[in-house]
This record gives structure tokens, C-alpha cells and sequence, in this order.
């Protein structure tokens, strides 16, 4: 018998269905069957910069931080008897345009599938979305949001369903390794440069200007994702690689950057940007053909990115014309928010 169950007003008559919060870190190796229990329904892929598993690792630190910041009522779990058959917690932000996001991350075991428990879960987690923007956000912009891949059939049908429509999608690429990249020439006037530590405010900064009108509005833009001085932060953690980077500069300014990592059995191309100012010269296509050359050259032939497929920069096509195929598809669902509950 759960010690004080949550009622799901919804729920299907399962003999034994019962439903929680998260009790902690003891949860994390229930979390980790979950996720083991659907990779190979849900092709997830391993090595993937978007969707790949999360490690036992890192779902500690996940549950860990949601005790630390006593968030367990931002979570559910679904068991059956003694057995956890799904999980699902909420995550929110804000967006460049004043939009508070409410994401739900929800999942649940294959063979539990198609009665009921996913629907009734996200009816859940979606009041009390409604309760918690009612109490930190009241009358403010809100959305709900959900992540389904192109390859997460029953979610996806389950979130098209339940009125959401994708906001944006994410593309995976691969480096289609048949094809020839040849280096192409920097334009006239930029120079490549070893990078050194006091370059990684430099190159924060032309991160930032890169992606300023990115994002029409502010729509679908996170604050973090400007914030420089944390970026440079990033860029100086133990798995990062400078002399895998390429970054061009314009005199003093930096004015574009291909940064990669290795890690996890491939390479990833994390960031690729150039400047307003130096755009339409070929320095992008540049930066990445370097790139790619320079990761060929240490014996990665594993080289994956992503990008926004909405960016009006067009940045698939710079990668398509390197060589970079699409592998798979991450819509990033949104729902719009009424203040009246349903």
C-alpha cells in the first residue's frame, strides 16, 4: 500500500495502478528500467547530441537536485503493484518574449502503453501546471510544452491528440562519411587562432550577437541561452578541447566559431556561428570544414550536430552542403494556456 497515493481523477481501472511522487534518489534505479525498457521501441539513439539515454549518473543528479529544491510535487510516478511503469516531472522556464514555459517530461514502459496511464498522467501534470503558474506566474503569459521524437510514435500521437502542435523542430545531423569535404578557404582578412582561456568571453560574446535575431520576437528563446558569462563557464569545463576549435577572427573581434567535444563514442559540432556583420562570405562553410577535418584527423568518424530547422538563417543547408545528413527529427511541442481550468 503507497503511503499517501495520488488520485488521478482519470485513471484507468488497472488492477494494482496506483500513483506517487518521487521519493528521491532510491527512485533512480526505477527511472533508469524506464528508459532502458524503451530504447529499442523508441529507437532511441545512443549516440544522439538530442535524445540519447540519460546514464544512471545523470538521472541521480536529476532526482537529486529535485529533492534539493523540494520539488517532488513537480513529479509523478505510475506503478502497477511494486513495479514503476512510468514516470513523468515538470520543468519551467522563460522565453525572450516573456512566455513562461511549462515543459512535461513523461514516460511510459512499451508493454503499458495504449490504456490509458500516459493520457491520465498528462491530464495530471497539465493542472498542475495550472496551479503552479497560478501561484508563481498569475495572468502572465504561460504555454505548455512536451517533446516527442519523430520515432516516439505513441507519445506523439498522444500529444496530437491532446491539442498540441509543434512550436519548432529540431534536426539531428550526421556526417554522411562518403562524401568529400574539401577545405574551404577563409574569406579575405579573417585569420584563424590557437584559443586560449581569456579568449572564452570573446568568443561568448559572438555567440550571443550570432543568435540575436535568431529568434523573431524572443519566441522560443531561453534567457540562459544568452547569458555570456555563463557560456564562457561552459567553455572552461574539464571536457572541453580548444585545439579542436575553430574560431576566426576579424583583428580583435572574434567574428565566428565552429566549437566541437569529444565524448561518448563521437564527435559533436556543439556550436557553429558567425556574426551578422560577416555573413554571406563563406565563413561558416569554413569553420565547419576545418572542423570537420581537424576531428577526422584525431580518428573521429562518428560527427554529429544539431539545429533548429525554423532558423531563418538556413544553417541545414550549410551543414547539407558539407556533407551532414538529417538523422532524425525533434519537434518541441506547445499547447496554448488558458487561465481557465478545463
Amino acid at each position: 500500500m503507497i503511503a499517501d497515493p495520488i488520485i488521478l481523477p482519470d485513471a484507468p481501472a488497472i488492477a494494482g495502478l496506483s500513483f506517487r511522487h518521487l521519493r528521491g534518489v532510491q527512485d533512480a534505479d526505477a527511472v533508469c528500467a524506464i528508459h532502458l525498457g524503451r530504447k529499442d521501441h523508441d529507437q532511441i539513439d545512443p549516440l544522439s547530441t538530442v535524445g540519447s539515454l540519460p546514464s544512471r549518473d545523470q538521472i541521480l543528479a536529476t532526482l537529486t537536485q529535485v529533492i534539493a529544491e523540494n520539488q517532488q510535487d513537480r513529479s509523478l510516478i505510475a506503478q502497477v503493484d511494486e513495479s514503476v511503469v512510468g514516470y513523468g516531472r515538470i520543468i519551467s522556464w522563460t522565453e525572450g518574449d516573456g512566455t513562461w514555459v511549462y515543459l512535461t517530461l513523461g514516460w511510459v514502459l512499451p508493454e503499458w502503453r495504449g490504456r490509458g496511464i500516459g493520457t491520465a498522467m498528462l491530464h495530471w501534470l497539465e493542472a498542475c501546471i495550472r496551479q503552479l503558474a497560478a501561484a508563481e506566474h498569475p495572468n502572465e503569459k504561460c504555454e505548455f510544452a512536451a517533446n516527442a521524437s519523430s520515432t516516439e510514435r505513441e507519445a506523439t500521437a498522444l500529444l496530437l491528440n491532446e491539442g498540441y502542435r509543434a512550436g519548432y523542430t529540431v534536426l539531428e545531423m550526421g556526417l554522411d562519411t562518403s562524401v568529400p569535404v574539401p577545405v574551404h578557404p577563409l574569406p579575405s582578412g579573417i585569420e584563424v587562432r590557437p584559443v586560449l582561456p581569456e579568449h572564452y568571453p570573446l568568443i561568448a560574446a559572438s555567440v550571443r550577437e550570432a543568435y540575436q535575431d535568431e529568434y523573431e520576437g524572443g519566441r522560443f528563446s531561453e534567457e540562459f541561452d544568452f547569458d555570456t558569462v555563463e557560456y564562457a563557464a561552459q567553455l572552461s569545463q574539464l571536457k572541453h578541447d580548444p585545439t579542436l576549435w575553430q574560431v576566426a577572427w576579424d583583428g580583435e573581434q572574434v567574428a565566428g566559431q565552429a566549437l566541437s567535444v569529444i565524448e561518448k563514442g563521437r564527435a559533436e559540432v556543439f556550436e557553429v556561428s558567425v556574426r551578422p556583420a560577416r555573413r554571406r562570405r563563406g565563413l561558416g562553410r569554413a569553420l565547419m570544414s576545418r572542423a570537420v577535418h581537424g576531428l577526422r584527423a584525431r580518428g573521429v568518424d562518428v560527427i554529429r550536430l544539431h539545429t533548429n530547422a525554423n532558423f531563418p538563417t538556413r544553417a541545414k543547408d550549410l551543414y547539407h552542403s558539407i556533407g551532414f545528413r538529417v538523422l532524425k527529427e525533434f519537434p518541441r511541442y506547445r499547447k496554448s494556456f488558458s487561465w481557465v481550468s478545463k
